[in-house]
């Protein structure tokens, strides 16, 4: 059981206040003091516990208020990121409130479908100075109509600021006045972008939309220039692996490389090295690069480009574990059973030398066909890292960590930038490698960490709410899943729902459905667990040349290692913690929805070129408007239910399906379907279809138990 719900399970049902010592004594006995008062913290910060006098703590009744980012989603709802989770705020509760503005919260005491919920009580910050949209003069006046669909209203131009712009260009405007309850916000447009058709315009509404840096500051690129393109002399502690035959693996079209490893077989086990990017080694705390890489948190993948967290210089240069090149890293060294269980492990600064810069496509046609190889040592090294890392993988099962399937798009574009075709990245052998030594790097310094009462920035994954799971539920059941109740699932639940679903037609939409229906991870600044890998302390420390939690969590290992946390730049940074880790969960969300937006635009470019040709698909969402198709490529379309001109269909929310009342044909979540492209309209990212043929469904054939 989780500690924060020990802890508020207790107090609630105590008769007066408790004082850690009785906490300790009771439901979280062998917890650590540090973790229970961090814990307590934060529960009271958002408003769940109050302290009283002497050391004693309570449970509210109703929560209070707490101070958060909303973040507003296209349908008109929002969520508001708080130390207590994500707080469900409804389109009628934002009272004037933007999306991506700093709020104030009156959290509702019961958690609704959807988790907390709670209403907007004050703006702390207007968080959109700038935004994005179409422009369009009207008499002396001009309209600004934003495209991102989470921002609400327009911005009116004065006819003195429309900075060069005409009707129907898309512009960046600068607001000069937020609006008010009564009135339009005001402002002057600032840049011009040009029409939408125009080439790249579309991805640059899409970085505009979300706020994202694309260029650094000449500061920051002055002082990345003045950092050395080579590594400095090995000394200790720093230990030299340079002799040590070491790879790295990654997709084929990667830029930088932020980690390697090493492995070493013996007859009880493997020695796995994993060594990381040692970042901090050229960015130090409040230095000129660190304070932009603060506020990036994150670097993003477009679809048509990447922006890095860090310059060019270091993300692909000294930083970048280039094949070939001597490089500094933070090495994780543990010792492994046959069994894939940690009997050892060692964490220390270190240098390495790539010998081989591989890619996903190439180690998994080697371990395939057993031909191709490189050399007699790489073939020996990948195949023992195979059966290492199943057995890590096997081992991280058993205790009821989940692995779900998914297919990730990759839109090939042409040099101007039109899409040519999609391909699927799927997890394989060669990727689950990786990723499975990179877990278990995670959880070795996490622990570590922990174990040192260190002060440290972890990724935390909350336990689902039931109502969410239960509505999952009803779905497995209109499937003949023999699961058909997650309102108190457990990861093995899950896990046996994810393995009975790997050999069907809806595996992918199984697999997206209950993800969907989890919390986000995220980081924070105290111990939790990690639901969706089962695991009771992990961190992010594997990427840090893309990730700014990695970063923090690398240096606060060092300054433990060489007991020098209370050194004045460390402390600095620890009494951010809080700060730091908040604001990278809120840019990762941002990043992640950037990526998305940008797949998606090309996406509706692609289609738009095959209007009227017919496609498989399968519903991924039906709603009262229609059916939500997602073809193989991933591109999503709405059958609105005007374009079901056979019948009027009702639409049972229940068992999310529409019913014809006269023919009784049914359209249903997770059916197989083909579809006609109808319209593809790329301003509003938006597919529009209908069904190739008006038999395609019957009761009889829809229904998914019969497959």
């Amino acid at each position: 059981m989780r500690v924060r719900k020990a802890i508020l399970r207790a107090l609630k049902a105590h008769e007066g206040a408790m004082t850690v010592e009785e906490l300790l004594a009771g439901p979280v006995k062998g917890t650590p003091v540090t973790q229970v008062r961090d814990t307590l913290r934060h529960l009271i910060g958002s408003g769940h516990v109050v302290e009283r006098p002497k050391g004693r703590y309570t449970a509210l009744e109703a929560r209070n208020t707490a101070t958060g980012r909303l973040g507003v989603n296209p349908r008109g709802y929002g969520f508001v990121a708080t130390p207590a989770g994500d707080v469900y705020v409804a389109g009628t509760d934002m009272h004037g409130a933007m999306h991506n503005d700093i709020v104030t919260i009156r959290i509702y005491q019961h958690p609704g479908k959807l988790g907390p919920a709670g209403e907007v009580s004050g703006i702390v910050k207007h968080g959109n100075e700038r935004i994005v949209g179409r422009f369009e003069k009207s008499g002396k006046l001009g309209v600004v109509t934003p495209t991102d669909r989470r921002v609400r209203g327009e911005v009116l131009i004065g006819r003195d600021g429309f900075g060069g712009a005409t009707t129907g260009q898309i512009v960046v405007a600068r607001i000069t006045r937020f609006a008010g309850p009564t009135t339009a916000a005001q402002g002057v447009v600032e840049e011009v972008l040009g029409l939408e058709t125009d080439p790249g315009v579309d991805v640059e509404i899409v970085i505009r939309e979300h706020g994202l840096r694309t260029e650094f500051p000449p500061a920051v690129e002055e002082a990345a220039h003045a950092i050395p393109d080579k590594i400095g002399p090995v000394v200790a502690p720093r230990v030299d692996l340079r002799d040590l035959l070491t790879i790295t693996i990654d997709p084929v079209d990667a830029r930088d490389f932020d980690d390697a490893i090493s492995l070493e077989a013996h007859e009880t086990g493997w020695r796995l090295w994993v060594h990381i990017a040692d970042v901090s080694a050229y960015v130090p705390w409040g230095s000129e690069i660190d304070e932009e890489a603060v506020e990036r948190a994150t670097s993003v993948y477009l679809v048509d480009r990447v922006l890095p967290m860090l310059p060019e210089r270091l993300s692909n240069g000294i930083c970048s574990l280039n094949p070939g090149v001597d490089r500094f890293t933070m090495t994780v060294e543990f010792d492994l059973d046959r069994s894939a269980k940690t009997v050892a492990y060692k964490l220390y600064p270190s240098a390495i030398r790539s010998d081989h810069r591989l890619d996903y496509e190439s180690v998994q046609r080697w371990l395939e066909t057993d031909k191709g190889w490189p050399d007699d040592a790489t073939r020996s090294l990948l195949t023992e890292f195979r059966t290492c890392a199943a057995a890590l993988g096997a081992r991280r099962l058993e205790r009821g960590g989940l692995d779900f399937e998914s297919a990730e798009p990759k839109v090939w574009l042409d040099p101007a930038g039109k899409p040519l075709q999609v391909t699927l990245r799927e997890k394989t052998v060669a990727t689950n490698m990786i990723e499975e030594a990179m877990i278990a790097a995670n959880e070795v310094v996490a622990r570590h960490m922990r174990d040192h009462e260190a002060p440290m920035v972890y990724r935390i994954h909350e336990d689902p709410e039931p109502d969410a799971l239960a509505a999952i539920g009803v779905i497995l059941s209109e499937f003949d899943y023999p699961i058909k109740d997650l309102g108190t699932a457990s990861p093995r639940t899950f896990q046996r729902v994810i393995k009975f679903a790997s050999t069907r037609p809806e595996r992918l939409l199984i697999n997206s459905l209950l993800l969907r229906a989890l919390k986000r991870a995220r980081y924070v600044d105290y111990l939790d667990s990690h639901f969706g890998l089962a695991s009771d302390a992990y961190c992010h420390f594997t990427s840090p040349i893309r990730r700014y939690p990695d970063l923090i969590v690398h240096r606060l290992l060092k300054a433990q290692l060489a007991k020098t946390l209370d050194e004045p730049n460390t402390a600095a940074m620890v009494s951010e913690l809080a700060e730091l880790a908040e604001h990278s969960s809120v840019m990762e969300r941002e990043s992640e929805s950037a990526e998305n937006d940008s797949v998606k635009v090309k996406l509706v470019q692609l289609m738009a070129e095959h209007i009227g040709e017919v496609f498989p698909g399968i519903i991924t969402g039906v709603t009262s408007h229609g059916a939500y198709v997602q073809l193989d490529n991933t591109a999503e379309g709405l059958v609105h239910v005007m374009r079901m001109p056979d019948d009027h269909y009702r639409f049972e929310g229940d068992r999310f399906q529409l019913v014809g009342e006269r023919n009784g044909k049914v359209w249903r979540l997770g059916q197989e379907v083909e579809v006609r492209i109808t319209d593809a309209i790329v301003s509003d990212r938006r597919i529009e279809m209908e069904w190739a043929s008006s038999g395609t469904s019957s009761e009889g054939d829809a229904a998914p138990r019969s497959r």
